[in-house]
């Protein structure tokens, strides 16, 4: 009786298998956004500057519209808010 081999072959594996070739892969198209850029800030406005009259300066406009409104006592208080408030929209 013979003896077999369990192995198939009894020539010596010289001959190396030769890599795949490398697939490249199709480039994948950008996906724009959905949601669109957000746009850019606005720029702060800048309060107007108000220049601050002198007690003087109110004091002589007051005077003023009390003279144009006829003398009238009692309305020195809006007299003088008025004038300060003219003036004050009068430097911007």
């Amino acid at each position: 009786m013979a003896i077999q081999s369990n192995s198939k072959s009894s020539k010596p594996n010289s001959a190396k298998a030769a890599p795949a070739p490398a697939v490249k892969a199709a480039p994948v198209p950008a996906v724009k956004a959905a949601v669109p850029a957000p746009k850019p800030a606005p720029k702060p406005v800048k309060a107007p500057t108000r220049r601050v009259p002198s007690q003087e300066e109110i004091q002589t406009r007051a005077f003023e519209i009390f003279v144009s409104e006829g003398c009238q006592e009692g309305s020195d208080l809006e007299n003088w808010l008025r004038a300060e408030k003219e003036l004050r929209l009068q430097g911007s």
